[in-house]
């Protein structure tokens, strides 16, 4: 009997060690997969994860998977709250001042990530399965160029993918007889996913209005108040990218500044030239003006993000962002195919979330946000609203998916190929949105409408301003 007690004392011990060498194993793995300190998440209490940004599909995508994950996390409940786009960045910015815990994860655009960015937690991409995603969509907005510290910065995740390209119209450009037409006409192919120049376009606009087939050209933005600065860069792009005296090796120019401003900051210098002022920026603004003579006078109606729908049954297509696919009845959305910008490029436009320095739950938002961009998340951002995935997994589920009608996989196809090249993109540095952006703007429009006729002096007009601007804020 004691030789019995005896041996079941030791297997006793040797099961208490083993648990404590498997604990420590199962902590180590927990608090080795995010290297970046953060406070541990925690579900033993309530815990209520406040996400705060502007109302639409896209706050509805980020709530319902907040349910979702809900489900996994005992405990743990994801509010959203929503605000209108014209005010949630001040709400942000008010409680971000006064370092309110209120909100966790802090919902931004492009152009106002490095308003928020003093903010918001660093990110380690490690985090995240960068390899899933399509990092040109991370790259204008949820990455900052410190002009300080000289580094680049991560200060949020894109959660999904918008672009500008072409969409048009398989009913008219499908079309073997209007094909060989304009083959005939102008020795160029008429199928958009081909063309690998701006010139094409224009021939394009030409020959459809001269026939009568169509009364506009492809629609493109010419709006002042924003949407110039939008179209622009997507015509820039083209010229910025041939010309390494202006992008120094760096086709997307310095994240921030991007393809406006050179890239390479010069010496003496603490920020980058504007680079819209040369024969590069010259060829863009003349092939934009022509773009816009096939559409109604900017003069009469100002073509923008809001009424591009109204004037699209009596175009060829459009130049428009990925979101702007919703406005299209049923019919023009199954006529409409999608096509990269002219030789293949794309600017982008998508939204992000970071995590506020303030939040008393810095880990479990993280958690949150690798969960809203893992594949099935992204899936579900399609099929449920119509957002297109960050995740390159989620686009092969969504191809493979037969149940999807096949203009939309086209959609998916484009999309896809479009956002991996897609860097022709404005600056999103702090003077942007109420200097940059109407300076610019309001001398574009001008040349746009025929009242100044000279493309060089407007372009200088524009980049001396700029200069002012830049020199009073960064020094």
């Amino acid at each position: 009997m004691h030789s019995k007690k005896g041996l079941s004392t030791t297997v006793i011990a040797i099961i208490v060690v083993v648990i404590i060498i498997i604990a420590a194993v199962a902590a180590y793995l927990v608090t080795s997969h995010h290297p970046t300190p953060v406070t541990p998440s925690t579900t033993t209490a309530p815990v209520t994860l406040t996400v705060v940004t502007f109302s639409g599909e896209s706050a509805e995508f980020i709530q319902y998977e907040g349910k979702l994950f809900s489900e996994s996390h005992p405990g743990v409940t994801v509010q959203v709250i929503q605000y209108p786009f014209s005010e949630y960045i001040d709400k942000e910015l008010s409680a971000l001042e006064s370092r309110s815990t209120q909100y966790d994860i802090i919902g931004f655009t492009s152009t106002s990530a490095q308003e928020v960015a003093p903010y918001l937690v660093p990110l380690n991409l490690s985090d995240f399965n960068i390899s899933d995603l399509i990092m040109p969509q991370e790259d204008f907005g949820g990455i900052i160029y410190n002009t300080t510290t000289h580094q680049n910065e991560t200060i949020g995740i894109a959660y999904e993918t918008a672009i500008y390209l072409i969409a048009y119209k398989t009913s008219i450009f499908d079309n073997t007889t209007l094909q060989e037409e304009f083959y005939q006409e102008y020795h160029m192919n008429f199928t958009p996913t081909t063309w690998q120049n701006w010139t094409v376009v224009i021939n394009v606009d030409q020959f459809l209005t001269s026939h009568n087939i169509t009364k506009y050209g492809f629609l493109i933005d010419d709006h002042e108040e924003h949407g110039i600065i939008d179209a622009f860069p997507a015509i820039f792009g083209y010229y910025y990218s041939r010309d390494s005296s202006l992008n120094y090796g760096l086709i997307g120019g310095i994240p921030g500044f991007n393809i406006m401003f050179e890239g390479k900051v010069l010496p003496g210098y603490n920020f980058p030239l504007p680079s819209f002022n040369s024969t590069a920026g010259v060829e863009a603004l003349e092939t934009y003006k022509e773009l816009v003579s096939y559409e109604i006078p900017p003069s009469q109606v100002q073509v923008c993000y809001g009424n591009i729908a109204d004037y699209y049954p009596e175009a060829p297509g459009a130049f428009l962002f990925t979101s702007q696919l919703s406005s299209l009845n049923s019919t023009e959305a199954q006529d409409t195919a999608l096509a990269p910008l002219p030789s293949g490029y794309a600017e982008t436009g998508t939204d992000f979330l970071g995590i506020s320095k303030y939040s008393l739950h810095k880990q479990l938002a993280l958690e949150f946000l690798e969960f809203l961009v893992s594949p099935q998340a992204q899936v579900n951002a399609f099929i449920l609203f119509s957002k297109f995935p960050i995740s390159k997994m989620a686009y092969q589920m969504l191809l493979s998916n037969t149940s999807i009608p096949s203009y939309e996989r086209q959609w998916l196809t484009e999309v896809y190929k479009a956002a991996l090249n897609a860097w022709a993109n404005p600056p999103n540095i702090p003077p942007t949105y109420e200097e940059l952006i109407p300076s610019f703007n309001t001398q574009v429009f001008s040349y746009l409408e025929g009242s100044t006729n000279n493309p060089q002096q407007v372009l200088s007009t524009a980049a001396s301003k700029w200069m002012q601007y830049l020199e009073s804020y960064y020094g």
